[in-house]
């Protein structure tokens, strides 16, 4: 594997085991409260939740599992098998407890510490890849070719990703460095265009937060009791007017990028 890939490995594991990121990530999201369920986000949410709804007769591969919360849930949505990886042996540790807590029979999940960049899998082993914020910490173009890999044919991959575009959420990024990893970065508008294009993909995209996102950042500091507040009712409707007619998709706080492979 090239070199640099493996030294961004390496930092990615200290950052995720040692420094746990991804808690002070949510710490940090906790504090603008709002932020978790504005109305844009909760459809896209609705949307992964359906394409995650009916796993009868699939195998998944959890991409990027953390401690196991996502595999729990398509476990209990009647997955033939559920296999998680993930860059942290701790999160791993956390995953299997929790589905061995939830009786789970072990032949139904495997959960493995592994780098995305080289799946330890055969090709065509798959019929869903599904993640929520591991692509942008990777290098995109060698993990989706891994993914096509194991991908069966017709086989889906759904992954929730944060966009770079926003000037605002830019900023904030910048003033919020201990809740981020040095190397993940948020991808751009071009970006998801050469993803989609690549490998032959059928895609879809659907996005989230271009308004909404900043002013549920400041409603949860003005009026943090009230979620479903005038303010962001009225943003969701200027939103769904901007994503009616594609405009300003790259400054969406979210994208979720579903590929079918042909």
């Amino acid at each position: 594997m090239n070199s640099k890939i493996e030294e961004r490995v390496n930092r990615e594991l200290i950052d995720h085991t040692e420094k746990d990121v991804l808690g002070n990530s949510y710490k940090l999201k906790d504090r603008f409260s709002h932020i978790w369920d504005y109305p844009s986000r909760l459809r896209l949410f609705d949307r992964m939740n359906h394409l995650s709804s009916n796993l009868s007769n699939k195998v998944v591969l959890d991409y990027g599992c953390g401690r196991g919360e996502e595999s729990l849930k398509y476990l209990k949505n009647d997955a033939k098998k559920v296999i998680g990886i993930d860059i942290s042996p701790v999160y791993i540790e956390s995953a299997i407890e929790k589905v061995v807590e939830g009786g789970f029979n072990p032949e139904q999940y495997e959960f493995l510490t592994m780098d995305a960049h080289k799946l330890e899998f055969e090709s065509n082993s798959f019929d869903l890849v599904i993640g929520q914020g591991i692509l942008h910490h990777l290098e995109p173009e060698v993990a989706l070719n891994e993914i096509y890999r194991v991908l069966r044919p017709k086989g889906r991959v759904v992954l929730l990703e944060p966009l770079a575009d926003n000037p605002l959420l830019r900023v904030f990024r910048f003033l919020t460095p201990s809740a981020r990893t040095i190397d993940e970065a948020p991808f751009t508008k071009k970006q998801i265009m050469k993803f989609e294009g690549k490998n032959n993909w059928k895609s879809h995209t659907i996005y989230c937060g271009v308004i909404e996102a900043p002013v549920a950042m400041l409603t949860s500091i003005v009026t943090p009791n009230k979620p479903r507040n005038w303010l962001l009712r009225t943003s969701d409707k200027l939103e769904a007017f901007l994503h009616s007619n594609n405009f300003l998709n790259s400054w969406n706080q979210y994208v979720l990028l579903v590929l079918e492979k042909k």
